[in-house]
């Protein structure tokens, strides 16, 4: 039997990636459909960090404070030899950023899909469909058809257009002409996730990479009494031998014992480096693991996902809603590939580092050509973002203040642009606009303190929190301009 339905947007997949963009577009009211295969939540953890612009994101679908109630901040990592000893510390802040949250997370990944699909409980637009699978995608000048199979039952959907969520595998990227360019990483690792059954607090709160060229590891603190080892694989070890206890239990670094905590999960996986060389293909995107895959050495795969949710979702809303050109959709991938491909490639130093470098000179070296000891956070901007060509902000994350009503910038913006000025608003401003929100630093002492910081006397801040652009009147910028830079992609 053959079903025909229509929608705004289809996504497939429901991970993190796709369940953040479904919430994002169901909060500017846009009809949204998942096809998702799984009929429910993986019950096991895999990704296990998430950053301060990723908290962020999940604030603007008013879901931050939900999930940071079962988060842990994150302490940082330590490279450590074979023997444990200390090579080079990577200690992460313990204050809230200027971003507006503490800088890094560990999370349970089922908790946090959980968060997700109640989010998405409460958007009227977003329908999921769960026991989906997508068999084809095919476009043409007026929409995409997504053929797909439920309860043995064929089945078709039309919309707009479809974003591939569906990971290293993903359909909708097969359907368009593109390939993989290979960044030169691909290692096999054995995963373990354990569930602490007696106290081992001597473990600590790091993360620790073991560098050792027989075997490097990882061990991971996770929320509660949950923990990760990541061990690296020889080629001549077979799968089926590495998954047993006999091999498990002996190559925990830090050394735990069956007695101490109880195996949840044993998996075999392939840490690759690879990037779309196209993520759209005319009215269909591709975003998460379906456009990049990266080593979990820095912890930015599912950080990385969500940028691109983030991304997308506000310019789809712009071309469906505000009347935005489809120019602006071609900016995705512009801003997003080379983005991403930074931290992929900071991802592979990492991972060859654990491989090579054994002693402290080595591994500092490796890190830092200067040889200082201590390994230093990715703050990335937007290469080659939209927004004015000269202004060295444009691209830059943008400063979350706490207004001085005790609103947060983020909440404030409800999913628009956000301008910031030091003296009193426009006129034609006055209040904001359809799709634009004023705050004056004569109403808010923090917006100035943002400006000062910045050095300029208004700055535009995007939907996903860049910055679009500053005004600067003694730079001969004034801020007309930068609104006249809005109208050309009609978002004022």
């Amino acid at each position: 039997m053959d079903i025909m339905t229509e929608t705004e947007i289809v996504i497939v997949g429901l991970g993190p990636t796709g369940a953040t963009l479904a919430n994002i577009l169901g909060s500017y009211g846009i009809n949204v459909v998942v096809l998702e295969r799984e009929v429910s939540i993986y019950p096991l953890p895999r990704a296990v960090h998430f950053d301060d612009e990723a908290m962020r994101v999940f604030q603007s679908i008013q879901l931050a404070d939900k999930i940071d109630a079962k988060v842990r901040v994150n302490c940082g990592t330590r490279f450590v030899d074979k023997n444990q000893d200390l090579l080079l510390n990577w200690p992460r802040p313990q204050e809230i950023g200027s971003l507006g949250w503490y800088p890094s997370y560990r999370f349970h990944q089922p908790d946090l899909e959980a968060d997700l699909n109640d989010g998405l409980s409460r958007q009227k637009t977003v329908q999921v469909m769960r026991g989906c699978a997508v068999t084809g995608v095919t476009q043409d000048d007026e929409g995409v058809s997504v053929g797909f199979t439920m309860d043995g039952t064929e089945a078709q959907i039309r919309a707009n257009f479809v974003i591939g969520a569906d990971g290293a595998r993903s359909v909708v990227r097969s359907s368009f002409d593109c390939v993989w360019e290979d960044l030169g990483f691909r290692e096999r690792w054995l995963v373990v996730d354990v569930q602490l059954i007696a106290d081992r607090s001597d473990l600590g709160d790091f993360t620790i990479q073991t560098c050792d060229r027989t075997r490097p590891t990882t061990y991971v603190r996770c929320p509660r009494d949950w923990r990760r080892w990541e061990i690296s694989l020889r080629d001549d070890e077979r799968d089926e031998d590495v998954v047993r206890d006999d091999f498990i239990w002996p190559h925990m670094r830090p050394a735990i014992t069956p007695d101490e905590g109880r195996i949840e999960r044993r998996a075999v996986y392939y840490f690759e480096s690879k990037i779309s060389d196209k993520w759209r293909d005319r009215r269909c995107f591709v975003a998460g693991d379906a456009a990049h895959l990266m080593p979990p050495f820095l912890g930015q795969g599912m950080c990385t996902g969500i940028r691109d949710a983030a991304n997308l979702g506000w310019k789809l809303a712009a071309v469906l809603r505000w009347g935005a050109p489809d120019a602006l959709l071609e900016s995705y991938e512009r801003e997003r590939k080379p983005h991403t491909r930074v931290y992929i490639e900071t991802a592979v130093n990492v991972g060859r580092m654990m491989n090579d470098a054994e002693t402290a000179e080595s591994l500092t070296h490796a890190i830092n050509p200067d040889g200082s000891a201590q390994m230093k956070s990715i703050s990335r901007g937007l290469v080659d973002a939209i927004g004015p060509r000269l202004d060295k902000s444009r691209g830059m994350r943008a400063m979350q203040p706490t207004l001085s009503d005790g609103t947060k910038l983020s909440d404030a913006m409800q999913g628009c642009l956000g301008l910031l000025v030091k003296g009193g608003l426009p006129s034609r401003l006055d209040g904001g606009s359809a799709h634009l929100r004023a705050f004056s630093g004569y109403d808010h002492p923090e917006v100035l303190d943002c400006l000062n910081e910045l050095n300029c006397e208004a700055v535009i801040i995007r939907p996903d929190f860049y910055i679009f652009g500053t005004a600067n009147a003694h730079e001969g910028v004034p801020l007309d301009s930068l609104l006249t830079e809005l109208r050309e992609f009609n978002l004022v």
